[in-house]
């Protein structure tokens, strides 16, 4: 194997003269660090394999009285954890040879987002009488969007009471999950699963013109507390009907699992 060389001050001598110097993972587009003795060098090469570039010296070792000036080195003559360098026949190190030992950058790995899962997750177990239909999906959807458990219990029994949580049920003016009034075209068109989806969007848009009440519906404690915050500011309802909205508020938090 040709012997490696390193140009100091003008004069190539072998690497294993130098004070055991070690070039580390060296490429001509990012700085190296070159130990000499206790001696530490930082070369800033340019982007040509095998320019000569300049180096400055932090330390002192076994060649610290020479290197403590300005030195040169060529780039093309250190030997770089299997970085072909020039040997001493003359031969050069190719551009795709430097590109192949360009170190990997050591990156903290990324961990992805865990996505929120549903929030109800309880069994079910509630008076089935006051539960409605849909309840989880309700449930799930409304928490997913910013409001909590309490809230979303709360806004469920207020649907209960206008219609039982089915988003095909239909009145007298109005339908409906939460019985607009009167019924908007296209919240309705027959197909249940669609048109859930579809009105519990239109919820969220319904519930932001009474906005400033969202803080006192989130802060509410229990799903009673929650049912009446929702029927007295957001529902308004002509008949108002408490306890059955306060009960099925109820109903869902335990079949949720958030109170027992």
């Amino acid at each position: 194997m040709a012997q490696q060389t390193a140009k100091l001050l003008g004069a190539t001598v072998p690497l294993a003269a130098a004070g055991a110097l070690v070039a580390t993972q060296f490429h001509p587009y990012a700085a190296a660090a070159i130990g000499v003795g206790t001696t530490r060098l930082r070369l800033a090469p340019t982007r040509e394999a095998g320019a000569s570039v300049t180096a400055r010296s932090h330390g002192h070792g076994q060649l610290g009285a020479v290197l403590a000036s300005a030195v040169a080195v060529d780039v093309s003559h250190l030997h770089a954890g299997g970085l072909r360098g020039r040997s001493a026949s003359g031969k050069s190190a190719s551009a795709a040879d430097h590109r192949a030992a360009r170190p990997g950058r050591h990156r903290r790995p990324v961990t992805p987002a865990t996505p929120a899962g549903p929030a109800c997750t309880g069994d079910g177990t509630a008076d089935p009488y006051f539960l409605p239909a849909n309840y989880q999906a309700i449930v799930d959807f409304l928490t997913a969007h910013g409001y909590t458990d309490m809230a979303a219990a709360g806004i469920a029994g207020n649907i209960y009471q206008e219609s039982k949580g089915d988003p095909e049920s239909v009145g007298s003016g109005g339908g409906g999950l939460i019985g607009w009034t009167p019924l908007p075209a296209g919240l309705v068109t027959g197909n249940p699963a669609t048109d859930l989806q579809t009105q519990l969007t239109a919820l969220l848009t319904y519930n932001q013109q009474w906005a400033q009440y969202i803080p006192m519906l989130n802060a509410a404690t229990t799903p009673t507390q929650a049912a009446d915050v929702f029927m007295d500011y957001f529902e308004r309802p002509g008949i108002p009907a408490a306890y059955n909205r306060e009960s099925a508020a109820v109903a869902v938090a335990q079949a949720c699992g958030f109170i027992s």
